[in-house]
């Protein structure tokens, strides 16, 4: 078990929470078919998603341009988000991270969450010893084009991750062709996974999902649910402004 500190900047922080599963593009999806792809769905709540607390719409000229804001950018009279940097946005978090020794915050967009117009920016934040909010950036890829950014999404992302880990990562390289096991294994499951594609259009095998290979083996772990992450419980402020 670890601990992390969320601190105000302000008395009208805006809300996080687990990050949701739930996508746009994914609903439209055959029968809503790209929920059934497991580390899809997984990727989608691996985190906690931080809540825009009013819609912004903002343009971009193109070229060395810096972007405007054409809506109220003003949140209970606190500027939400400004345009200061060539191509970008800023949305203010409202929240400084605080990780134990050994960990940073990694901050980025929603996974699999597309904003026409924009793309987010992804920063690793030394949140062990860095005492003040940053702020989260979109870049913006269309000239001209008018950027709404609704009310209620989920404007930026972050989990924690330790310091060192990737440091310490040694990898290893084989080759397929040198493993006659694995290759007969991928074949199998491949040749039964297009016999269910036939006989079956649109199933899935679930491998992953139940840790079954094609003979109906138990070869991994079942996967009993997406991870349920704790929300923080954040009290109101009685004397805001």
């Amino acid at each position: 078990m670890t601990e992390m500190t969320l601190t105000r900047t302000h008395q009208l922080s805006p809300e996080i929470k687990q990050s949701r599963l739930k996508r746009d593009w994914m609903d439209d999806t055959y029968n809503k078919h790209a929920y059934r792809c497991l580390p899809l769905s997984a990727a989608n709540v691996n985190g906690w998603e931080i809540i825009l607390q009013k819609e912004i719409v903002a343009v971009w000229d193109g070229g060395m341009s810096v972007p405007r804001i054409i809506s109220d950018d003003s949140f209970n009279g606190r500027t939400i988000a400004n345009c200061n940097k060539i191509g970008m946005i800023d949305i203010h978090i409202g929240w400084a991270f605080g990780t134990e020794e050994g960990f940073d915050t990694v901050v980025t967009g929603s996974p699999n969450f597309f904003i026409d117009g924009l793309e987010p920016l992804t920063a690793l934040i030394p949140s062990s010893w860095w005492p003040d909010e940053v702020q989260m950036t979109w870049r913006f890829t269309t000239p001209g084009k008018e950027v709404i950014l609704p009310e209620g999404m989920p404007f930026a992302f972050f989990y924690i991750q330790p310091s060192h880990l990737l440091k310490e990562v040694n990898f290893k390289i084989k080759n397929l062709w040198d493993d006659e096991e694995l290759i007969q294994k991928r074949m199998s499951y491949g040749d039964a996974k297009m016999k269910k594609q036939i006989d079956e259009p649109w199933t899935w095998m679930n491998g992953i999902r139940t840790g079954l290979n094609e003979s109906g083996e138990q070869i991994g772990p079942r996967h009993d649910g997406l991870i349920q992450l704790t929300d923080p419980e954040i009290p109101e402020v009685n004397n805001g402004y």
